[in-house]
């Protein structure tokens, strides 16, 4: 048996370097087909869902990281933000690629 490479666990550890749980982001860009403002016009369910809307208006906001998938993508809760909450209501939740945010503040470790 082919001894398993660690590569790509060296891979997503390197794809947020700089990033940890808590820590303060904000969104400087999304992928490309959120960006379409009829992406959310396809069907019934992405009607209803409104993902890109919710993309774009998280656009330039600051959020907390709350944890990484797999791939390293950034989880962030954003319906923690009142305006996002008023706007989309509660339990909202996107994903974003590391390259699309920038940290803005680092969460203090306690000692």
């Amino acid at each position: 048996m082919a001894k398993k490479s660690n590569a790509t666990a060296r891979e997503r550890h390197a794809a947020r370097p700089s990033l940890r749980i808590g820590d303060r982001i904000r969104i400087l860009e999304i992928s490309e087909d959120v960006k379409d403002p009829n992406f959310d016009l396809r069907d019934a369910e992405h009607k209803e869902m409104r993902t890109a809307e919710l993309f774009r208006f998280c656009l330039g906001r600051v959020f907390t990281v709350f944890a990484f998938d797999r791939y390293g993508n950034v989880e962030l809760h954003v319906s923690n933000s009142p305006a996002v909450r008023k706007k989309f209501g509660k339990w909202h939740s996107i994903w974003c690629e590391p390259k699309f945010v920038k940290l803005v503040k680092r969460k203090k470790l306690s000692s």
